[in-house]
């Protein structure tokens, strides 16, 4: 069975489309605060060493599946797989 919708004008329709927000996705909102102190959440499943670890520091550097991390006491860098994050704080 066939869906019935009632035909809209075109002008509402083209109105609809335009007044839709742009998708956001994580790494652009990390995107747009780069410098800032942040804290990672993560896990990591079926590990008994390193199931959660919290990394705080300043965020240098974001791509599609990582977040790079500058550790503030020591200045070393920290590559992390978004697979693993479960949240981001803002400090």
């Amino acid at each position: 069975m066939y869906w019935y919708y009632p035909a809209q004008p075109q002008a509402q329709i083209r109105e609809t489309q335009q007044q839709r927000p742009e998708r956001m996705f994580s790494e652009d909102l990390l995107q747009r605060n780069l410098g800032r102190d942040i804290t990672v959440y993560q896990t990591y499943e079926n590990n008994n060493k390193w199931n959660a670890i919290v990394t705080r520091g300043r965020l240098k550097e974001v791509g599609r599946d990582f977040i790079l991390i500058t550790d503030k006491e020591n200045g070393k860098d920290r590559l992390l797989f978004n697979i693993h994050v479960d949240y981001v704080v803002f400090d």
